[in-house]
C-alpha cells in the first residue's frame, strides 16, 4: 500500500501541473432524510483490474480528497486531480458507494476533468452511521408562539436547526454519532437545554418541559465611566442559559426558573469583567438560588480598565440661546450611547469615555449631521464641533 501511494505521489509530481475539478453531490441516510455531517471521500485505483481481481491489479488508494455533507446532506470537494474515482459516504467497511451501494463490485466509478465540476453524484445509504433525533415540547405552542428546536456538538459544522410544529413535535433529522445538546430558539426561559448522545439507534422522547419562573431584576454599574455593552447570562449545573434584557440605563429583568444559576458576563471589552454580584448586602457573585418568588434589587458591579480616555469639547457656530436644549452624544460598538450637558460657553464634557470610535452627534441641531472621533488611548482629547451656517 505505502509503494503504491509512493509511486502514484511521484508520478503526480513529475508530470506538469494540471488544474483540478470539482466534485459536487448530495447524500441520504437510509431512511431517505439528509445525511448530516457524513464524511465523503473520493479513491483512486492502482492497477488496471477491477474489484474482484487481486492486490496486485486492483488496489484502492488512500482518500485522495475528503469533506463532511452540510445541514442539507450536501458536499462539494474542490482540488481534485483529474482521474476514474470512487466516492465513498462514510467509513471504509461501513459505508456506501456510489451510486449507493455496498458492494464495491456494484460501484461506479466517476470521471473528473481538468477545469471541470462533477455535479449530481447523488446517493443513499445503504448503511447506519448513526441516529435520528426526534423529540416534543410539553407546552401550549399556541402561547409559547414560535420556536425551533436547535442542536449543537463537536460533529456538526453549524447548528441544526427544525421548526417546532404547533402541536410541539419536532424533527431534528438523522445524525452522526456524538454527543449534542438541544435547546430552543429563540430562548425560553424555564425549558433547560438536554444533552443527547447520538450512537446508531434513534434517538426519541426528548422533551423540553418549561418550569415555572420568576423574575429577577437589578442593575449594572461599573467602578469608573460608562458600562460598556455585554450579554448577562444566568447558567445552572444543567446548563440551562438564560440571557437577561438590558435597558439603556444599566437596569436588568430576567425569567429564571428555581435553581442554581450562576452569572456571567459576556462580550465586554477587555479590562471589563464582573467585580461582584451583591443582593443588598449579601454577597452572591457565585450565583443566586432562585426558588418561588421574584428576586429585585441586584447590583452587578464591573471592574473597569485602569485609566479611560477624557473628551473636552467646545462648540462653535451654534448660538448661545440654543445651547440648554442642545445635547451631545457619543454612540459606539463599545458603550452604546453616552450623553453630555452643553455648558454656557459651549464646551462639553464626557470624563470617562472607553477607548473606541466613536460618532457625536448633536440633538435639536439639524444643520449638523454626525461627526467620527477616534479615542484610540486612555487620553485626554479635545474635540473642536463646528455647526455649520444655514
Amino acid at each position: 500500500m505505502l509503494r503504491s501511494f509512493l509511486a502514484l505521489l511521484l508520478l503526480l509530481q513529475s508530470k506538469p501541473f494540471v488544474p483540478p475539478g470539482a466534485v459536487v453531490g448530495h447524500v441520504d441516510a437510509m431512511d431517505g432524510s439528509p445525511a448530516v455531517a457524513l464524511r465523503v471521500v473520493v479513491l483512486a485505483v492502482y492497477g488496471t483490474g477491477g474489484p474482484d481481481d487481486n492486490l496486485n491489479t486492483f488496489e484502492l488508494s488512500t482518500p485522495i480528497s475528503k469533506t463532511l455533507t452540510d445541514n442539507d446532506g450536501n458536499f462539494r470537494m474542490e482540488d481534485v486531480p483529474p482521474g476514474r474515482y470512487y466516492v465513498l459516504a462514510g467509513d471504509s467497511g461501513q459505508g456506501s458507494f456510489y451510486p449507493g451501494t455496498s458492494d464495491l463490485s456494484k460501484a461506479v466509478r466517476v470521471d473528473v476533468r481538468s477545469n471541470e465540476e462533477t455535479a449530481d453524484l447523488n446517493m443513499k445509504m445503504t448503511v447506519r452511521y448513526g441516529g435520528r433525533v426526534t423529540g416534543s415540547v410539553k407546552a401550549d405552542m399556541s402561547q409559547l408562539g414560535p420556536r425551533t428546536a436547535t442542536l449543537t456538538g463537536p460533529p456538526l459544522q453549524d447548528l441544526i436547526e427544525a421548526p417546532v410544529k404547533p402541536d410541539g413535535t419536532y424533527d431534528l433529522g438523522v445524525l452522526p454519532t456524538g454527543d449534542y445538546v438541544v435547546q430552543l430558539y429563540p430562548p425560553t426561559s424555564g425549558i433547560s437545554g438536554l444533552r443527547v448522545k447520538v450512537r446508531n439507534d434513534d434517538v426519541s422522547g426528548l422533551e423540553l418541559v418549561p418550569l415555572p419562573t420568576q423574575n429577577v431584576t437589578g442593575r449594572i454599574i461599573s467602578k469608573k465611566g460608562p458600562v460598556p455593552i455585554g450579554y448577562l447570562a444566568f447558567e445552572t449545573e444543567k446548563g440551562n442559559y438564560v440571557g437577561a434584557t438590558i435597558n439603556p440605563d444599566g437596569t436588568f429583568t430576567a425569567q429564571l426558573h428555581a435553581d442554581f444559576h450562576h452569572i456571567e458576563m459576556e462580550g465586554l471589552q477587555v479590562g471589563y469583567s464582573i467585580a461582584s454580584v451583591k443582593l443588598g448586602s449579601q454577597d452572591v457573585t457565585q450565583g443566586i438560588r432562585v426558588e418561588n418568588k421574584d428576586i429585585s434589587g441586584l447590583l452587578v458591579t464591573l471592574d473597569t480598565p485602569d485609566q479611560l480616555a477624557s473628551v473636552h469639547g467646545k462648540i462653535t457656530g451654534l448660538p448661545q440661546s440654543r445651547f440648554a436644549s442642545t445635547k451631545v452624544q457619543l454612540t459606539g460598538l463599545i458603550v452604546g450611547a453616552l450623553e453630555a450637558s452643553v455648558k454656557a460657553d459651549g464646551t462639553f464634557d464626557f470624563p470617562a469615555v472607553t477607548p473606541g470610535s466613536y460618532t457625536l452627534k448633536l440633538t435639536q441641531t439639524p444643520e449638523f449631521s454626525s461627526m467620527t472621533i477616534n479615542l484610540d488611548s486612555p487620553s485626554l482629547f479635545n474635540i473642536s464641533v463646528t455647526v455649520p451656517s444655514h
